[in-house]
């Protein structure tokens, strides 16, 4: 199969971004979720979660994040280490619609 177009580009990002957020969405509902954003590098991609509760994200040593890696990894047939897990408190939970 040859190169895809930009139009079939923008609607796998599309397709990806909002799968992930619907997933993070539901499994940190409690941990006070707020958004998600991501980087594709030719090496990895980077997935960022923000949430006003980062240690219930993280999870006892890092347990919980671990499953979450694991659990996108399976979804979207990621390799093992092609992608990493980033967790940022939102500071300000009153300009956060979701958070509040």
């Amino acid at each position: 199969m040859g190169p895809l177009s930009k139009k079939r580009m923008i609607v796998r990002d599309g397709v990806f971004y909002a799968e992930l957020f619907e997933f993070l969405k539901r499994e940190l509902a409690e941990e006070g979720f707020s958004g998600v954003s991501y980087h594709i590098t030719t090496l990895r991609t980077e997935i960022v979660i923000k949430a006003t509760k980062t240690r219930e994200v993280l999870g006892v040593n890092g347990r919980r994040i671990r499953e979450l890696t694991a659990c996108i990894q399976q979804r979207f047939n990621y390799k093992e280490g092609k992608l990493q897990l980033y967790v940022e408190r939102v500071e300000v939970r009153g300009l956060s619609a979701m958070a509040q």
